[in-house]
């Protein structure tokens, strides 16, 4: 079957200049206004009754549909990043939702107000059953709450101070090309290539990318100092102790329930550092660089072109169940899966599903059996995305700390479709990269998210920060989790102007707290494949309950224990491959 290689945005608009966007755009603006003119000054708090019926018209304005505009012009412009029209009219429609939303912002502030007696008496209230965990965070929040009118500044200078220092960094990377095999390359491409290519090519193509990023690392130096300082501003006038206590609150989590986190896999780098040892011998190295980090050990031989890999990663996801597997086969039919890399084009992948709109996935295609993860790891984005939407529209989608737990819980059904066809040596290559990418999805991630605490700290006390002592920073870190076996440089340091992550405000740490979860899921489905119905009900649930609350509904214990038990099993497969290396005398 012929599928679209590319997105279909068709799907939402005819084109750029379709007269329904501005309809839509519109028919936002008149709700917020409608809604402001009814509620704004006037009773909606003295009771139950009231509330409900307020709650019940505000969840309206959540409604997917309405921000189909701004949905176009986002993945329009992360495929045209050369294309100046759809990035000023991105623009204008940001401008125009965000003064929207300003007009109804006076509504969880009012709510916030609700004294603490009555709170407790809402709370228990079956009128307000429907909106009990909304209220609850509501509550929660408040005291982190600002005027009305410094609400809406934020909103509005979020634009100006965080949106476009971000979308002008990405734009000038993504025009960068590097040069490869006598021709030039886009610099995404580059970075999801070198780490498959022998020795010399591999350490003359990172080289060459470096080279690239240091010589646009002034303008990331310049965004990283206006997100932190932004950041500085807004937490201080709200009260936030740390820099991520926001976005730790606003994920659901706890501080302490991060930090501790956070502390407990620093502790165990050692698990990484004994990987990358094991990693240098088998590559016959004494010392690895930091282009070597994620070398494979040798080719699966097989031809990797799409239409393999995208038949792997279908029966990866019909193993959990046949309608997965169907939903692929769905997306890839409508052009919902943009598949190949090009000049302009965002780098890395993604999933992004907003309510009951068309959900889109970016790859940028490399012949090599990690893109079939890729597509599984993001289709567990989408499966979550689309389960979710058996909640109320308030608590459609999910939180960010439990994003990675779906993607990284499908991606792991790949390991499974192939081990039914690959010999002993080519299951240990399989092995080998499936713990580097678990050491990467756990302590590197943790690591950035030290790094990015350490930055922001210091970007507070000193106002700003060099380029050149970011990069030293990141260096730190990184060479923290990687070890002895690998040498980490200044130069190596200029990661940060391409990890589109540090730009998310401590988004990374989900992905090893996800990592941890999912690896407990999955054996709990080896074991029994019924277990699918459970791993559902956690799909399912969105955001109606906190994290913690979501797993322990499934019987599953969030603490320390059980994350020591989740890093066991990586220390296990480390054992694992140590064995089976000696076995096919590898060292």
């Amino acid at each position: 079957m012929k599928y679209k290689t590319e997105w279909n945005l068709g799907l939402l608009y005819k084109n750029e200049n379709d007269p329904q966007i501005d309809k839509d755009v519109l028919k936002l603006e008149k709700l917020c206004e409608s809604f402001e003119k009814k509620y704004k000054g006037k009773d909606f708090i003295s009771s139950s009754t009231k509330l409900a019926q307020a709650l019940e018209e505000h969840e309206i304005l959540s409604h997917s549909q309405l921000f189909k505009p701004w949905l176009y012009f986002y993945l329009t412009c992360d495929i045209h990043t050369d294309n100046q029209k759809a990035f000023a009219k991105k623009t204008s429609v940001e401008q125009r939702v965000n003064t929207s939303s300003n007009k109804v912002s006076f509504f969880v502030l009012e709510i916030a107000k609700i004294a603490i007696e009555k709170q407790t008496k809402y709370l228990s209230e079956q009128k307000l059953k429907k909106f009990r965990y909304y209220l609850q965070k509501i509550f929660l929040n408040a005291k982190y709450n600002l005027s009305e009118k410094e609400e809406q500044l934020i909103t509005l200078f979020s634009q100006t101070s965080e949106t476009m220092w971000v979308d002008i960094r990405q734009k000038i990377l993504l025009e960068q090309t590097v040069a490869y095999n006598g021709k030039k390359i886009p610099f995404s491409k580059a970075k999801d290539l070198y780490s498959d290519l022998p020795k010399n090519k591999r350490h003359s193509l990172y080289k060459r990318m470096t080279e690239t990023a240091k010589s646009v690392s002034t303008i990331a130096e310049a965004e990283l100092n206006a997100l932190g300082n932004y950041r500085k501003v807004i937490d201080e006038r709200r009260g936030f102790k740390m820099p991520y206590s926001s976005s730790v609150l606003n994920n659901e989590n706890t501080e302490k329930e991060i930090e501790d986190f956070a502390a407990l896999v620093t502790s165990k780098f050692h698990i990484a550092h004994r990987f990358y040892k094991i990693h240098a011998k088998l590559l016959n190295e004494k010392k690895l660089t930091f282009a070597d980090r994620r070398v494979q050990l040798g080719k699966i031989k097989r031809k990797f072109d799409f239409d393999t890999v995208f038949t792997i990663a279908k029966s990866a996801l019909a193993r959990a169940g046949k309608k997965y597997a169907n939903l692929l086969e769905e997306f890839m039919q409508n052009g919902q899966i943009d598949v190949y890399p090009r000049k302009g084009k965002q780098s890395g992948g993604y999933q992004i599903a907003i309510g009951t709109l068309p959900t889109f996935i970016l790859l940028n295609f490399t012949e090599s059996v990690q893109i079939a993860e890729t597509i599984t790891h993001e289709m567990g984005h989408a499966i979550h995305s689309k389960l979710s939407l058996s909640q109320p529209i308030i608590y459609q989608h999910y939180t960010t700390s439990v994003a990675e737990v779906a993607s990284m819980f499908f991606e792991q059904f790949t390991a499974l479709e192939l081990d039914q066809y690959l010999s002993e040596e080519e299951q240990f290559i399989l092995l080998h990269r499936k713990i580097f990418e678990d050491v990467y999805a756990i302590f590197a991630q943790v690591a950035c998210f030290n790094f990015e605490t350490e930055l922001h700290q210091q970007i507070r006390k000193q106002g700003q920060l060099s380029k050149e002592d970011m990069a030293k920073l990141l260096q730190k870190h990184m060479q923290g989790y990687c070890g002895p076996a690998i040498n980490v440089t200044e130069d190596d340091g200029y990661l940060f102007v391409h990890w589109n992550h540090i730009r998310y405000y401590f988004y990374t740490y989900s992905y090893a707290y996800g990592g941890l979860i999912s690896r407990t899921l999955f054996e709990n489905w080896k074991k029994d494949h019924s277990y699918i119905n459970k791993v559902e009900q956690f799909l399912s649930a969105g955001k109606s309950m906190s994290p913690k609350d979501i797993f322990a509904s499934i019987g599953i214990k969030t603490d320390k224990a059980f994350f020591e038990q989740g890093l066991k099993g990586i220390e296990a497969d480390v054992d694992k491959l140590e064995k089976l290396a000696k076995k096919l005398s590898k060292i």
